[in-house]
């Protein structure tokens, strides 16, 4: 009897230390992450390869590593192994060239007077899929000192992200593709890339021209089916700052798309305004943007405005002013606010914008504002002037704030639903999309063949707002069902801030 007795006691204290430990190792991992780790699918193997003779903090960084390794490896229903692997380039010359092809290069750690060789990365391996993991942010270095405290605690506070980021990537059959629209005058590659080249961590990136068809070989016309069937492959396309109008036949295509399923991300001006407009002169009229979409977007749920807002909150521009660059305030540049309620507006960082125009709901049962100016904002529409007077008098009464950004979601009628052609689909029950008012929060600038500024780059002060890169992405991953990466990454960049 007592020896039963003793059995049950030890089956429960056995019981009750699995579950303090993993209630204890589990505290601080999101939800999200423990689905993720608790439903892969086969098994999953991770090389570390910060191995050998690391600097101390790096050393801790390692342990952190370690500790969040084993952590995943006890809630993972199938085996999830994880080794730290010191590199032999000598001994390993295959490999050595399987990390170039990755972009897996060492870095040189001085701490006082050592130097530590250390690569900063993981791989993670899923069946046939490998994906290259970096540890700590350093790519554009070759040599770094040794980690202060907020970069060791910015690493490690990044850890969880990183790697689940991986794990669900790998886990993909096929990265999904979205592309960028051309044919009505978008942004280019040039003014694309740095964005692109965000995106290309999650998607397969292309352009598609709309214009460029095939030949229907039978008629000897462009075959629309066969364009339409092409659009389909993509599960998103941006059309970034369109200046040129939409034909009929490009509304159509666009149209069919999206009863198709498609995902749109419409970055679209209302007006022509841009500063190179002042020329000689210290005022230019506003004109219309004559893209021909305000009654096709208006059929969605919403359209872009033919107006420009002026808002107190804003950033400064370089003005040439009595002979010399000055920085003034120019309610041209308003800082818009983003809706911290959605989980594509939960970011912290503001957003570089030029020349905004507002947006009209015309479905308020599908929409969600995403981004919009402040109360102290102003409107000016096509016909009125922009002035450089504003710099020394500004408005003193002020509209309610407007809508620069919205989601569209739920069931969409087709623009063309009173067409009877029988290949055209009518509605889709379930979609979305979303529209912004500038289409300059999407462009990196550039001054020379040569040389790119990254997105968000702002002359004055000389920094970046990283706000233009995280609302994109988050409503990219969002249109393209990846929410689950927007949540894990909203909760880094909250810890970040603590």
């Amino acid at each position: 009897m007592k020896k039963n007795v003793l059995i049950i006691f030890l089956f429960f204290s056995l019981l009750f230390s699995f579950i303090y430990f993993n209630k204890k190792n589990n505290r601080n991992l999101t939800e999200e992450t423990i689905n993720i780790l608790t439903n892969l699918e086969d098994k999953v193997y991770i090389n570390v390869y910060m191995n050998g003779n690391l600097s101390p903090n790096f050393k801790l960084l390692q342990n952190e590593v370690n500790k969040l390794l084993n952590t995943f490896k006890s809630l993972s229903n199938k085996e999830l192994d994880f080794e730290f692997v010191s590199i032999s380039e000598d001994k390993h010359q295959v490999k050595k060239n399987l990390f170039s092809s990755q972009n897996i290069h060492p870095i040189w750690v001085k701490n006082k007077e050592n130097f530590h060789k250390i690569y900063p990365y993981a791989t993670v391996n899923f069946r046939d899929n490998s994906i290259p993991l970096l540890i700590h942010n350093c790519l554009f270095y070759d040599t770094i000192d040794e980690l202060n405290e907020n970069q060791l605690m910015k690493s490690i506070n990044n850890l969880e992200y990183n790697f689940i980021e991986s794990l669900y990537l790998v886990q993909q059959n096929e990265k999904k593709k979205i592309a960028f629209l051309l044919g009505n005058g978008q942004l280019d590659s040039t003014n694309t890339w740095d964005i692109r080249n965000t995106l290309s961590k999650f998607y397969n990136v292309e352009f598609f021209d709309l214009r460029s068809f095939e030949m229907n070989k039978i008629l000897n016309k462009p075959d629309i089916w066969k364009q339409i069937d092409r659009l389909k492959k993509y599960k998103c396309i941006v059309i970034a700052k369109p200046t040129k109008p939409f034909f009929d036949i490009d509304k159509l295509l666009i149209d069919q798309y999206i009863m198709n399923g498609g995902r749109i991300f419409w970055l679209v001006e209302g007006t022509t305004a841009n500063m190179n407009n002042f020329k000689e002169n210290l005022e230019f009229t506003i004109e219309e943007n004559n893209l021909d979409l305000s009654e096709f977007l208006s059929n969605y749920g919403a359209r872009i405005n033919k107006d420009l807002i002026l808002d107190k909150n804003c950033a400064k521009s370089p003005i040439l002013y009595e002979n010399e660059i000055a920085y003034f305030d120019w309610q041209y540049k308003p800082i818009l606010s983003t809706n911290k309620n959605h989980i594509i507006g939960e970011i912290k960082d503001t957003l570089l914008t030029d020349f905004v125009s507002s947006i009209t709901v015309t479905k308020n049962n599908k929409s969600s504002i995403l981004m919009s100016s402040s109360k102290k904002t102003n409107v000016k529409k096509c016909g009125e002037k922009v002035s450089l007077e504003i710099i020394k008098k500004s408005p003193v009464e002020f509209v309610n704030p407007l809508p620069t950004a919205v989601l569209l979601e739920g069931s969409f009628t087709s623009y063309y639903s009173k067409n009877t052609h029988k290949k055209l689909k009518e509605k889709i029950e379930k979609n979305k999309m979303i529209l912004v008012s500038d289409g300059d929060i999407i462009a990196n600038l550039h001054n020379s063949p040569n040389f790119y500024y990254p997105l968000g780059y702002y002359h004055f002060g000389r920094n970046i707002f990283d706000g233009n890169t995280n609302f994109i992405l988050n409503s990219i991953l969002y249109l393209c069902d990846d929410e689950i990466l927007i949540k894990l990454l909203n909760k880094t960049k909250l810890n970040e801030n603590k």
